[in-house]
């Protein structure tokens, strides 16, 4: 083969590379301007349909503009403004989200299967890390103007250990990433996981699982 042909094989190999690393960082590219959600339509295709007619009001949302209520079990909340409360999202790969923590709160372990994360400190501090598959926990203490970025799929977690109220505001590379609680995924599915899988999982008793289970089943 001349060096001419090496060259062309070598470059096309560079670009299916890129290409196939593009397509598995993040939602599929677009393939027009804007596809407004329909969020109406019953019928979605990896993702929503697009509607015919849209405004600038599709763009705009004020859903993360205010903290949210933290008076729950972990002391925390996640306010998302992603697809479902931005239709003008929808296939453009992109979301927000706040987090608001109290004195003590925890966003517990949890994954998003769909995206990266990167958060903003808004107020306050915490205590921040993610576990890698090899199961290295990469930790840090984060302070206000800061940010920190949780790779795609790992398990991570963010804790206000202050006296003062925290707040970050989060980005994703995806329209709608997902968020797996690994408590509440392994302990409040419907149907439960069955309590012989957990006790060997967890090397405990049946009455410890059923304690936990019981703590986290959604509240009626």
């Amino acid at each position: 083969m001349c060096g001419f042909g090496k060259l062309v094989v070598i470059m096309a190999v560079v670009m299916l590379a890129i290409s196939l690393d593009k397509a598995c960082a993040g939602d599929p590219d677009m393939l027009q301007d804007v596809c407004v959600a329909d969020l109406t339509n019953s019928l979605t295709v990896n993702g929503y349909l697009c509607k015919k007619n849209f405004s600038e009001i599709d763009f705009s949302s004020m859903a993360i503009a205010k903290a949210g209520a933290t008076n729950n079990t972990f002391g925390s909340v996640v306010t998302g403004a992603n697809v479902m409360k931005v239709p003008g999202l929808n296939t453009l790969g992109v979301s927000m989200a706040r987090i608001d923590y109290a004195p003590g709160g925890i966003n517990p372990p949890h994954t998003h299967p769909r995206a990266t994360e990167m958060i903003f400190v808004l107020e306050g501090e915490l205590d921040v890390g993610f576990i890698t598959t090899s199961n290295v926990l990469i930790t840090k203490h984060i302070v206000k103007g800061e940010v920190f970025a949780f790779p795609r799929g790992l398990v991570h977690f963010q804790q206000n250990n202050g006296d003062v109220p925290a707040a970050v505001v989060a980005g994703f590379n995806s329209q709608l990433p997902g968020t797996q609680s690994i408590a509440t995924t392994l302990f409040a599915s419907s149907p439960t996981v069955p309590d012989h899988v957990l006790t060997k999982t967890f090397q405990v008793g049946t009455k410890e699982i059923q304690k936990i289970k019981s703590r986290l089943a959604p509240k009626k």
